[in-house]
């Protein structure tokens, strides 16, 4: 021990040392300190926060020399020292607690309190005794989260989702013309036209005989009223229609559960007219009910929701299994004291909501055993339910058209989630949300007519909004006019050409988009980064500039790129690819552009340096092309390839003086008939990278024509009665099989008569032998081989 060694060290010069203390004094402490030998020793001081405990030496009381003042000073400077050597290169938060389980210091001399040297370092000796050890492990730096990344769609996929889109705008579309034939329900007007008051009716139908903006002031005057009444009347009690989402993994959907929503039949609709209650796209279609109850020309519009086909845009949210709910540790106590405990008594107390608790002062007698009387608390009022919240797009999806006949106008008219009139620009959603999409806005007429009114509501129809439409892909456009076509009028009114006007003119205002991944693929404006691998720019005609980020050589500068249109933005392709077209390149042109050519597995260099470098591909555009002739038929020869055919790619590619029979049959017409051929190369099928020729008729010369068309007509004839002799031999080789069949169940039959007749024969002298025995049996004058008495 330290202590220990520090007394021994300073025995001999215990004497030497002078004390301020007389000598009668110390006398008198020797003689009183070996009596209270029995009394502990003071307990530590309390190490300070912050600081790593280290090692603590006990030590023996101070020698009788000293006084109190001089016993303090020790300890302060001796757990100074120790200080200093544990704070030597650690941490400062890191805490790690030592302590020595021995009873050592009982058993000290007399002698070891003596001639204690307070100037020697004290020296810590290694504990004989158990440590117990308290480690704190450090806490680890804080590491950003890590970041989910939307996993890639292959095109397999890309093309699975774009008809999965298709397949939902059919049937958000026959959805929609349901809702809308609802709409004319007889029962369901006469449920909502008394809502409708003399006044109303009078601002909805303004005479004829008003200036055009008095019939139009009052048509929106008696709008503002239907629309402010509805809004009273109807309470909106469940969700709507929303977006509809991609889940990023097949796992998130088996723990997904579809919200409550409003599934609605027509005897559901006609009783939501009468109760005024259901989502707000219910509200607004009662609402269109309600406008055409009153003879007013309405349409009912909709925002459809279908899921994306690009790779962007929100995914479903994944699933969060729900965190069961933790008993509090006060409900735990109470549960184990009881109620005649005090504890249990003063909880009780607490929860029976009494104004006192139980008297609880220290060293009375009574208070343990005092009790509170228990007093039923009055009863509590059962709770009211509350309503769910609804959160929802502060966009709507569904909403109604007015048509103004003085202006030849429709008016988009919002009762319940805008609360607009007249303004078609605050009806479209932001790109953030995430419940509603503005891609599709068809508007449903009262004879079950639709037009596409997208254009009227979307501020960047080309630049953003046709991106999510199906036109923006490959014959997209001819895919929904198709899909348009059931729900067109059967003739175009002036009303249509009137807003076919008003909306191309809205989409040939559109500004030129401000931001660069609008450019992209953008019909009107392209930029020279977005070009493709065989797309160039013909001519330096730009139209504009947009700002492409910051500039470092200027201070607060920014990068300027210029914008050209999309109408010089021309397709090069090799020669290759022009001579598939039928075209081929000039003599003497140059090449607009030069591209590298792609890699290819086999490109490998036999001794293992690595790919070998292919020459590049040259392109040329449109006009530096012709029209391919290929050489004429001369005396009936046709011209012929080194693979004895001829390319024919498109029609201009048959020679002068030949024709091209698309006839399987043709080369074998030829044959016979001894006249030149050659079969007609009409394209490539490709299956990975490898392409098989696809050969589809053949050549011959134009006098050949009708004698080669006839012996086709002779080889179907022939062919019609091959088939008719087939067929013909079939039905008498299964008439022949009937008929034998016929005569093997006629001959069974012959055998079942006779063996019936054996039978009957054999059964009657059965019948017959049987009483001849029975009579022997009774005239018998032998009883089982004994003589009766």
């Amino acid at each position: 021990m330290a202590g220990k060694k520090g007394a021994r060290s300073g025995k001999g010069k215990g004497k030497a040392t002078k004390s301020a203390v007389p000598d009668v004094y110390q006398d008198m402490l020797s003689e009183a300190l070996p009596e209270q030998s029995d009394i502990p020793e003071r307990p530590l001081k309390r190490r300070r926060t912050g600081r790593r405990p280290s090692q603590v030496a006990r030590i023996s009381p101070a020698p009788a020399t000293s006084s109190v003042k001089d016993e303090e000073e020790e300890d302060l400077e001796f757990e100074d020292v120790l200080d200093l050597e544990g704070e030597q290169d650690v941490p400062p938060k890191r805490q790690q607690t030592a302590y020595r389980d021995s009873d050592e210091e009982s058993d000290d001399s007399d002698g070891e309190w003596q001639g204690l040297n307070l100037d020697a370092e004290p020296e810590v000796e290694e504990p004989s005794g158990d440590l117990d050890l308290t480690l704190v492990k450090k806490a680890a730096p804080q590491t950003k989260p890590a970041v989910t990344r939307r996993r890639l769609v292959s095109k397999a996929e890309k093309i699975e989702r774009l008809e999965k889109h298709k397949l939902h705008v059919l049937c958000l579309l026959s959805h929609l013309d349901m809702r809308n034939n609802w709409c004319n329900d007889f029962e369901v007007q006469n449920s909502l036209r008394p809502l409708l008051d003399k006044q109303m009716l009078k601002f909805l139908r303004p005479k004829s005989s008003l200036p055009q903006f008095g019939r139009t002031d009052s048509l929106k005057r008696g709008l503002e009223q239907v629309a402010v009444m509805w809004r009273m009347k109807f309470s909106i009690t469940a969700r709507g229609l929303r977006r509809a989402l991609w889940a990023d993994d097949e796992k998130d959907l088996q723990n997904y559960k579809v919200e409550d929503g409003e599934v609605l039949d027509k005897a559901d609709f006609r009783t939501a007219a009468k109760s005024l209650k259901g989502s707000r796209d219910l509200g607004a279609q009662l609402f269109c009910a309600l406008l055409r109850s009153a003879d007013v020309e309405t349409r009912l519009v909709c925002s459809l929701q279908p899921l994306s086909f690009n790779a962007g845009g929100p995914a479903m949210p994944k699933f969060k299994p729900p965190t069961p709910r933790k008993s509090t540790q006060n409900a735990s106590n109470i549960d184990n004291q009881g109620t005649n405990s005090p504890a249990g008594n003063s909880s009780h107390a607490a929860a029976s909501g009494l104004p006192f608790s139980p008297r609880r002062r220290l060293g009375h007698p009574n208070a343990a055993a005092y009790n509170i009387p228990e007093v039923s608390a009055p009863p509590r009022p059962p709770p009211n339910p509350k309503p769910k919240p609804i959160h929802e797009s502060p966009f709507p999806v569904f909403w109604v058209e007015v048509f103004d006949e003085a202006h030849q106008k429709w008016l988009p008219i919002d009762p319940l989630v805008t609360e607009t009139i007249a303004k078609p620009h605050k009806l479209e959603p932001p790109a953030a949300d995430r419940e509603n999409n503005m891609s599709y806005v068809i508007a449903f007429e009262e004879e079950r007519c639709a037009r596409d009114v997208t254009r009227r509501y979307t501020k960047a129809y080309v630049a953003k909004t046709r991106k999510n439409r199906v036109e923006s892909t490959t014959g997209g456009e001819r895919w929904w006019r198709k899909a348009m076509r059931p729900f067109k009028r059967g003739f175009t009114s002036d009303a249509d050409q009137i807003e076919d006007t008003e909306l191309a003119k809205k989409e040939a205002n559109e500004p030129m988009p401000t931001n660069i991944a609008d450019f992209k693929d953008h019909p009107i404006y392209a930029l020279e980064r977005h070009l493709k691998r065989n797309e160039i720019l013909v001519g330096d005609h730009s139209c504009g500039k947009v700002a492409a980020g910051r500039d470092p050589s200027v201070p607060g500068g920014k990068k300027l790129e210029s914008v050209f249109r999309r109408q010089y933005v021309k397709v090069a392709r090799s020669a290759d690819a022009w001579y598939r077209l039928g075209r081929e390149v000039k003599m003497g042109e140059q090449p607009v552009k030069n591209v590298p050519a792609k890699r290819r597995p086999d490109d490998f260099d036999d001794a293992g340096d690595g790919f070998e470098e292919r020459a590049g591909v040259n392109l040329y555009t449109e006009d530096q092309t012709e029209l391919y002739e290929s050489p004429p038929v001369v005396n009936g020869r046709v011209p012929k390839n080194s693979y004895g055919n001829l390319d024919v790619y498109v029609p201009s590619m048959v020679p002068k003086g030949g024709v091209h029979i698309l006839d399987d049959e043709t080369s074998r017409a030829a044959r016979l008939l001894n006249i030149d051929y050659s079969d007609a190369l009409t394209g490539f099928e490709f299956r990975g990278r490898h392409g098989t020729a696809v050969l589809k008729g053949a050549i011959v010369a134009a006098e050949y024509r009708e004698a080669v068309e006839a012996v086709i007509e002779g080889f179907r004839d022939e062919r019609a009665n091959a088939e008719e002799l087939r067929r013909t031999n079939a039905a008498v080789r299964m008439w022949k099989q009937f008929f034998l069949k016929l005569r093997i169940k006629e001959r069974v039959d012959a055998y079942a008569d006779d063996d019936e007749v054996l039978e009957d024969m054999e059964s009657v002298h059965v019948e017959e032998d049987e009483e001849d025995d029975s009579e022997e049996y009774v005239d018998d004058d032998f009883g089982g081989g004994f003589i009766p008495e």
